[in-house]
């Protein structure tokens, strides 16, 4: 280990983005650290050549460092040992802790396609920027199993590694693939592909009931340290943090970091007294009751919590906190027994008889909430809800509860279950599940919230066949055949997306599908499938491959890659 720090410190002073000797004269650098720091210390004067070879002897052996840094030679002119030894290099770089240590070890034109990004990496900017980020957990790496291949100046290493967090404890296993060649008379890596497990992400990543527990832990050690960016970085990238004491929503990272600005400074900590842990694919819930102690001003303060965790950039995080004050310590309940809750429903269908949408909106609280069956548009105020019911009343809606549950709590209850109306109108009978959550106010129950949807067993899957997902492709290429753009336009579906292969503008409306047709179709395409893979799901499927257009204004043949998702 300390031949490799001198390395990388002398890598850093040569400008090399390598770990190769040169010819000239060399400042010293010796691994000594500073009192107060992990820096090194230079001591000036001339590397001699066998300094310099004994301090470059990156893997144990002047031979070998000569073998990986020397000239690039014919095929076999580097051993399966010491492509192996090239990952060490890599990991040697991440325990830095520095993205520019970590980038040089990547060509002038590298490709990185990383485990926990989307975006593949091409040039040293890019990759540095990936590991801007991922050092911050302070990996480092062991291969478990891995495969040589060695050619005419280049070898790849592919094959499965692991990595210890250290900023956390997490272990993460991953595949990988490293694809090596000479630039500069230096081993480089050319090409990095690392990927989840998939079988990991197809069975969940396992947590256990106490571990899930642990993680509350890490959210009261981040507050200990009463720095709110720590606290903020136990959040997932999409968290949401409902406060005990904020009425605002924190949607991301800055203000989340806002909150706990001010909260620290009650310097709190935490206990749970009660917990009911749920888990699930990749994701689980902690709910329950805990307590602060305020450090302070030494006083204690009960709330109820719900803690939902993803597994996210190989650790867990909180995508949803919600903390609330233990509500009968706030107000004194309003009676109301399991009769009386169920005889609210008929309250609200009456008002449906009236065919007054104002009189049902009135059935509503102030700020209540309507998702309703046929709309996609939540109605959050008195406008939205009376214009849903404006056209819902005009079939004759009457209700009726086929079956229910009802909870009663603290100036609240809720009945939930499965109603049926039968549509005067028409005659037609619906059923769909229901939730009502009242509440009361101004001396009344109101409804909360109202969330009414289909029965979901009642939208089965359109069957269909790989062979018949493939002759839709025929279907949208007879329609080219027309050389109608409307025709073409028509196959795609009402909120379908047209991403073409000569256009960078995305198409997103029929209007704009059809612009694009009325000058591809001036080429009277006419296309072939040559390869194709089929996906069916409910009521989708996919068809993706390769494609090729025979041109017949200009008999030009075009070969392209395709992907067409289609629904029901």
């Amino acid at each position: 280990m300390r031949f490799a720090s001198f390395s990388v410190a002398l890598a850093l002073a040569t400008k090399a983005y390598g770990f190769a000797p040169k010819s000239v004269a060399l400042p010293v650098f010796r691994n000594v650290a500073s009192p107060n720091t992990n820096a090194f210390c230079e001591v000036a004067g001339p590397l001699s050549t066998s300094s310099r070879s004994t301090s470059l002897s990156l893997f144990g052996s002047r031979w070998l460092s000569r073998k990986i840094n020397g000239p690039a030679k014919s095929e076999g002119d580097i051993t399966e040992k010491e492509v192996r030894a090239l990952f060490d290099l890599w990991n040697q770089a991440l325990a830095t802790g520095d993205s520019r240590i970590v980038a040089s070890r990547y060509t002038k034109s590298p490709v990185l396609l990383p485990t926990v990004s989307d975006q593949p990496r091409t040039d040293f900017a890019t990759v540095k920027d990936y590991f801007d980020s991922f050092l911050l957990k302070k990996p480092q790496g062991k291969i478990l199993d891995g495969n040589i291949n060695i050619g005419d100046g280049w070898a790849s290493d592919v094959g499965i590694y692991e990595f210890t967090m250290g900023a956390t404890g997490d272990k993460v296993k991953g595949r990988y693939s490293y694809n090596y060649v000479k630039e500069d008379g230096i081993w480089k890596i050319q090409h990095h592909h690392s990927s989840v497990m998939p079988e990991e992400i197809a069975m969940g990543k396992p947590i256990t009931e106490d571990e899930v527990r642990g993680l509350f832990s890490l959210w009261n050690n981040a507050l200990a340290t009463l720095d709110p960016k720590q606290v903020a970085a136990r959040y997932a990238q999409s968290g949401v943090l409902l406060p005990t004491v904020s009425d605002t929503p924190r949607t991301d990272y800055a203000s989340i970091e806002d909150y706990f600005t001010n909260f620290l400074k009650l310097k709190p900590q935490g206990e749970i007294l009660e917990s009911h842990v749920t888990i699930g694919k990749n994701w689980c819930e902690d709910v329950g009751i805990y307590e602060f102690t305020m450090g302070a001003t030494g006083k204690k303060v009960k709330g109820r919590y719900t803690f939902v965790y993803v597994y996210e950039d190989g650790e867990w995080k909180i995508n949803h906190h919600h903390s609330s004050v233990m509500p009968e310590g706030i107000v004194t309940a309003e009676p109301i027994t399991e009769t009386e809750v169920r005889s609210l429903f008929n309250l609200w269908n009456d008002a449906l008889a009236t065919k007054d949408p104002e009189k049902v909106a009135q059935r509503y609280s102030k700020a209540g909430v309507l998702l309703p069956t046929v709309s996609d548009v939540p109605r959050t105020d008195y406008p939205g809800i009376v214009d849903y019911f404006t056209n819902f009343l005009k079939l004759e809606p009457q209700g009726e509860i086929e079956s229910g549950n009802i909870i009663v709590g603290t100036n609240w209850a809720q009945d939930a279950g499965i109603y049926e109306f039968t549509m005067g109108a028409t005659g037609a009978k619906v059923k769909g599940r229901y939730t009502f959550v009242y509440v009361f106010e101004d001396g009344e129950w109101k409804i909360s919230q109202h969330h009414s949807s289909v029965m979901p067993e009642g939208t089965k899957p359109q069957p269909i066949t790989e062979e018949e997902v493939k002759n839709l492709f025929q279907l949208w290429n007879s329609a080219l055949a027309t050389e109608d753009p409307d025709a073409v336009a028509k196959r795609y579906a009402s909120k379908a997306v047209l991403l073409p292969t000569v256009s960078d503008v995305p198409r997103t409306d029929y209007a704009l599908i059809k612009d694009y047709f009325v000058g591809f179709l001036q080429k009277k395409p006419q296309g072939e499938i040559l390869e194709s893979n089929v996906t069916i799901g409910h009521n989708w499927c996919q068809d993706a491959g390769i494609y090729e257009f025979t041109m017949g204004a200009t008999g030009d043949k075009v070969k392209g890659r395709y992907s067409f998702v289609y629904v029901w």
